[in-house]
């Protein structure tokens, strides 16, 4: 008994060990390059580059968090920042050129980023079709949408109630975190303590036994897009006022880096499992990179370079910790 007690431990510690990496990966990647930066810019730690880090983050992990749902549910869409711009334009178009009250564009935002989610959904659930390459799709008819409505010029003039969204401050926070906090309690609450959170994990676990326990496939893919047509909406308003104007580019690649932070974070592209934190840290992992470039004045091009590694190491530590984290389990069975 007490011979073979230390080798169970050893082996519990070890497994134990590669299990925390595997699952925070993220946590960890962070911590390693926020050591590095510190060591090599002197300005990384400072007060005002982290608040601004956490600035530019909140709009990727807004859309971060919409996304751990629908990609945890066994759904994927390549639209999402193309339609976050296309959200911009509108609501930028009805504030500045027409007048409506800032309140109804915002609404109208979220009414334009909710149809375009949920007419992608209707095209795959009704035809039958890959969501990988109709949302590919879908997105070029939004982006040329935007070019359309917008003339091919940005929108300024956007009213003070916009700009207070993405610049304003409430007890010296930004009031993009509080948006984001707001977002992110709602969906851990969603995902862990609702039916149709666990049945959102079921359908991206498996879909045909999720469909013959009876849950209801069609109508839960469309409250999922609702609810990231709502994110989506709520990017486009920190966006757009933080920019204090509507930007033709401000989609570009923005779907990649949530693809991206939500993969590294922990939460798998087959779907099954939801890490909403880890999509959080995955966020800042993101840009955190692309600050620590911008400190080291690194030319603007290799950005797209390490974003473009960034989703490749994320997708390779998806496939290889799922097939480990299988190994141990199948393990203990065995044991």
């Amino acid at each position: 008994m007490e011979g073979s007690s230390p080798k169970a431990e050893r082996k519990f510690s070890s497994q134990d060990v590669v299990k925390f990496l595997i699952q925070n990966k993220a946590a960890v990647l962070l911590l390693i390059l926020c050591v590095v930066l510190s060591f090599v810019s002197p300005y990384f730690l400072t007060a005002k580059n982290l608040i601004n880090v956490v600035r530019q983050a909140s709009v990727l992990a807004i859309m971060g968090i919409g996304f751990t749902l629908l990609l945890s549910s066994g759904s994927m869409d390549l639209s999402v920042g193309d339609l976050m711009a296309m959200t911009g334009v509108v609501i930028a178009i009805l504030d500045a050129k027409i007048g409506v009250h800032p309140v109804l564009c915002m609404l109208a935002g979220v009414l334009v980023s909710v149809t375009g989610l949920c007419l992608n959904t209707f095209l795959v659930q009704t035809f039958k079709l890959p969501g990988f390459i109709l949302t590919l799709a879908t997105g070029m008819v939004y982006q040329g949408i935007l070019w359309l409505i917008s003339g091919g010029q940005s929108i300024s003039g956007i009213s003070d109630t916009l700009k207070f969204i993405g610049q304003g401050e409430i007890f010296r926070i930004p009031v993009q975190i509080y948006l984001l906090a707001v977002i992110l309690i709602f969906m851990t609450v969603l995902l862990r303590r609702t039916e149709f959170g666990r049945h959102s994990l079921a359908m991206g676990g498996n879909l045909d036994s999720a469909r013959v326990c009876g849950i209801n496939i069609t109508r839960n893919k469309y409250i999922i897009a609702v609810i990231m047509g709502a994110c989506t909406a709520v990017a486009a308003m920190v966006t757009t006022g933080r920019a204090a104007s509507a930007q033709l580019t401000a989609g570009s690649g923005t779907a990649m880096d949530t693809i991206a932070a939500v993969v590294i974070g922990g939460t798998p592209m087959e779907g099954g499992i939801a890490n909403v934190p880890g999509t959080l840290v995955g966020c800042l992992l993101i840009q955190v990179i692309s600050n620590g470039l911008n400190l080291l004045d690194v030319n603007s091009n290799w950005h797209k370079v390490a974003k473009g590694v960034i989703i490749v190491v994320a997708i390779i530590l998806d496939v290889q910790g799922t097939k480990i984290l299988n190994r141990f389990r199948m393990k203990s069975k065995a044991e």
